[in-house]
């Protein structure tokens, strides 16, 4: 079947092929693990910007209870809440129309 010739090649080149075979195993091994790492990074840094966000929350809703107790002192509370409300109301209602323009274009220039 093999000649003198490609048996002594084969046994010269033996050894390479099993080092570059080991080679390869451990680069998918190497590879895999980067995989491990590069998840376990990315769930770390989520639990860290929802911890960030809770943080925020937090300290918005403390800051605003001290305004509202502050207006409620000072007598305006029930004005000032009316021109939020008014304010928040006119905000929505220019988001929802922007929101709505901006689908009516996408839906012409998608046809």
């Amino acid at each position: 079947m093999f000649s003198r010739t490609n048996a002594s090649l084969f046994i010269k080149y033996a050894p390479l092929l099993g080092l570059l075979a080991v080679s390869s195993a451990h680069a998918d091994n190497l590879v895999e693990r980067l995989n491990q790492v590069d998840n376990s990074l990315q769930k770390a840094h989520h639990s860290v910007q929802k911890t960030k966000n809770s943080i925020n929350n937090s300290q918005n809703k403390f800051d605003n209870t001290q305004r509202s107790i502050q207006e409620a002192k000072e007598g305006t509370y029930v004005e000032k809440r009316t021109e939020r409300s008014v304010k928040n109301t006119k905000r929505k209602a220019v988001d929802n129309l922007i929101n709505r323009s901006n689908r009516a274009i996408r839906d012409i220039t998608n046809t």
